[in-house]
């Protein structure tokens, strides 16, 4: 049997990472980048739902090396990077903010050798804060393949998921495009 999850993020407008957004100079560009979201720096996917497969890597010990990719098929899949970030530091804590969940940059360079539309991780992104961070989102873009952040993940269904849903709001001003992200669990 199947059962369908929202895994997204809904922040109320007096959570903490909203008020933060709230004071900043670009405060609409900021406002996009908290939450469930996805970086959209040179282009943004064609459509703004998706269903996808899903290939779940269980990144709670180490992010994933070269010889863990070879387990695995991403193309035309959303790949799933579950590093237990959210659930062991709760959203927008100076602990999840600081979680090492950050890939290698020939790892990353592998997957998206194997052509994934999608990457989603329960942390603040794939590359270190910054400069690597949106340099990987923009080599993700340059394949085709959209890195969605902050999505919620627990045992045990996070390493059931088969599918995912991906509701994109395109018309964000922000380069950071909010999402709704369901997850198609099998249980």
């Amino acid at each position: 049997m199947e059962s369908l999850i929202k895994i997204h993020i809904e922040l109320t407008d007096n959570h903490p990472a909203i008020l933060w957004a709230k004071s900043e100079s670009d405060a609409v560009n900021a406002i996009g980048h908290v939450g469930t979201h996805m970086d959209c720096y040179t282009k943004q996917p064609k459509k703004k739902e998706y269903k996808v497969s899903a290939e779940v890597i269980d990144c709670r010990q180490h992010m994933p090396t070269m010889k863990d990719l070879a387990l695995y098929s991403f193309k035309n899949k959303a790949l799933v990077l579950y590093t237990g970030a959210m659930a062991q530091y709760n959203y927008g804590t100076k602990e999840y903010g600081e979680a090492q969940t950050f890939l290698d940059e020939h790892v990353l360079e592998a997957i998206l050798a194997d052509a994934p539309q999608f990457i989603l991780i329960d942390g603040c992104g794939i590359g270190q804060h910054g400069e690597e961070h949106i340099r990987f989102d923009k080599r993700c873009e340059d394949h085709d393949c959209f890195v969605v952040e902050n999505i919620w993940l627990e045992e045990p269904w996070a390493k059931q998921i088969r599918a995912m849903e991906i509701k994109i709001k395109l018309a964000s001003e922000s380069t950071g495009k909010p999402c709704e992200v369901y997850a198609q669990v099998t249980d």
